[in-house]
């Protein structure tokens, strides 16, 4: 208890008995929160501070269907070309500002710019213009049956922000000196110190839908007055602390730990999200020599998803191995192009390595070593790397860290923030569909969030699956495009796997989402 009371005195927190009046959710998230431009990163971490601050125009509901979230109402042409959306009347920015079609707008241009799914819509979009103070209309030049979905994006939400701040430019990140947002609560930026804590306080502008919520829509009311995400990167100290009542959940407990939480009577573990998340390698093919695909099939050849997904998961009842490049147990789901991969083939890793030349150089491999789950991908991965013959730069670093580099392109070597590889996760019903799959996207003249390869076909392959009017011929295209997935390995499927939540008994209103939200929560 003395080293847990030291810990959270480093990290300038109070212990429960000196805590004010006001109720306060305590809660260590998956990673330190350095990125405020929930546009710029895909990063879940950004994401879910954006679901704090910010109201998105649509959201799912834990039926996955897309619901209206700022927005009240909206009607649709005959021809479904022409697409009207009005917000809520009366909603409000944090500064007591209205929220106006003109703010949805400018917000809406900027997403769509950065995000897959949103630059899949701009390129079928005829506009996009304010009719009213509360009326914006979305304008088609090419059917695009897929705009309400494209709307309620799970990873990277259309968040609305004010007009000056959505302005920005969408491929520079927005160095906010104060976030004005337009969500249940609002971001204390003089109480945020990297590394350590973000602390968010109940938004008295902010009006909640009248429904109950379900998933991430509906009605969002903020029930306790203050939430602190305390940083705590050894996964003892975050089990102990939530033990203790020092804090009331973790995100993302580590798998090994779990048998200790279950037998506090005090604490609740529980999957959120039976979909589970997809682990992944992501390439930077803009830089030898991963721009060559045969060395990235290689590289593909000497993944095993069991080891890699038994040293970061442990637990068997949470692995998923998959080799679908969407989500295994979605509608979208394909064996397609696996049959060479379903077991790892060293043999067959260096003979393509030998045909494509490779001379040894050094693969940047950055490994967030502050993440359990990433950190043992990294290890595992890099060692069956170097047994194929890979030169491999294992680089121990911070995932804040990661998401910055990541966004970089310079030329990997010493003194450099380049980079060749690096694990990271998303959740499965996000890589369930070629939409909302942002690493899958891979065009040639649209930059994207790190360094995916420029290829014209499997973006042709891609409209086809969004050009297809029945469930056969979507299979059809599917099929097609992983197959060419395969070809040109954009990127590396790890497999699947579950990561329960934890938090103590006494937290009521826990929301069915398939993350741990914050809206809803009340302390008993």
């Amino acid at each position: 208890m003395r080293r847990l009371l030291l810990a959270l005195a480093l990290l300038g927190v109070a212990p429960l008995s000196d805590v004010a009046a006001e109720e306060t959710l305590r809660f260590v998230p998956q990673a330190d929160l350095r990125i405020l431009d929930t546009t710029w990163t895909t990063a879940a971490i950004t994401r879910n501070h954006g679901y704090l601050v910010y109201e998105p125009l649509f959201s799912y509901d834990s039926q996955g269907q897309p619901r209206p979230q700022a927005v009240d109402r909206w009607t649709v042409s005959p021809d479904h070309m022409t697409y009207d959306f009005t917000l809520r009347a009366g909603l409000l920015f944090q500064d007591g500002s209205p929220i106006t079609a003109r703010d949805a707008v400018a917000s809406l241009e900027r997403w769509m710019k950065r995000k897959a799914s949103g630059q899949t819509m701009l390129a079928r979009l005829a506009g996009l213009s304010v009719i009213d103070d509360l009326t914006f209309r979305l304008s088609l030049r090419a059917p695009f049956g897929l705009v309400l979905e494209t709307l309620a994006d799970a990873i990277q939400p259309t968040f609305i922000l004010r007009a000056q701040d959505a302005a920005a430019d969408p491929f520079t990140q927005i160095q906010f000196k104060q976030v004005i947002g337009s969500g249940p609560f609002q971001f204390l930026t003089d109480e945020w110190v990297p590394g350590a804590k973000a602390v968010y306080r109940r938004a008295e502008t902010y009006h909640p839908r009248p429904e109950p919520s379900d998933g991430f829509w509906g009605g969002k009311i903020a029930r306790v007055d203050r939430v602190e995400w305390l940083i705590m990167p050894e996964p003892t100290t975050q089990v102990q602390a939530l033990i203790s009542g020092e804090v009331d959940a973790l995100d993302l407990p580590v798998v090994d730990l779990l048998p200790t939480l279950k037998r506090s009577p005090d604490i609740v573990v529980q999957v959120l999200d039976p979909l589970g998340s997809q682990g992944d390698y992501l390439l930077n093919t803009h830089q030898p020599p991963l721009v060559n695909p045969l060395v990235r099939q290689a590289l593909a050849h000497v993944v095993n998803q069991i080891d890699i997904l038994t040293a970061a998961i442990g637990d068997p009842a949470y692995i998923r191995p998959c080799l679908s490049v969407m989500a295994c147990g979605s509608p979208n789901a394909s064996s397609a192009g696996t049959e060479p991969y379903k077991q790892p083939d060293l043999a067959a890793a260096r003979a393509l390595l030998k045909q494509a030349g490779y001379a040894g150089q050094p693969i940047a491999f950055m490994d967030p070593a502050d993440q359990p789950i990433m950190h043992q991908m990294a290890l595992v991965l890099a060692d069956e790397m170097r047994q194929a013959g890979f030169t491999v730069d294992l680089q121990a670093t911070d995932w804040g860290t990661v998401v910055t580099r990541s966004a970089k392109n310079e030329k990997p070597g010493p003194g450099s923030s380049g980079w060749h590889v690096y694990p990271s996760w998303a959740p499965s019903r996000v890589v369930a569909s070629p939409l909302t799959a942002t690493q899958l996207h891979t065009p040639c003249n649209t930059a994207g969030f790190f360094a995916s390869p420029c290829d014209e076909e499997l973006e042709v392959r891609r409209d086809r699956f969004f050009a297809a009017a029945t469930v056969s011929d979507r299979k059809v295209a599917m099929d097609a495009l992983q197959a060419r997935f395969y070809e040109v390995m954009p990127y590396i499927v790890a497999g699947q796997f579950l990561a329960p939540k934890a938090w103590r008994r006494n937290l009521g209103g826990v929301v069915n989402a398939s993350e741990f939200v914050f809206w809803g929560v009340s302390k008993k």
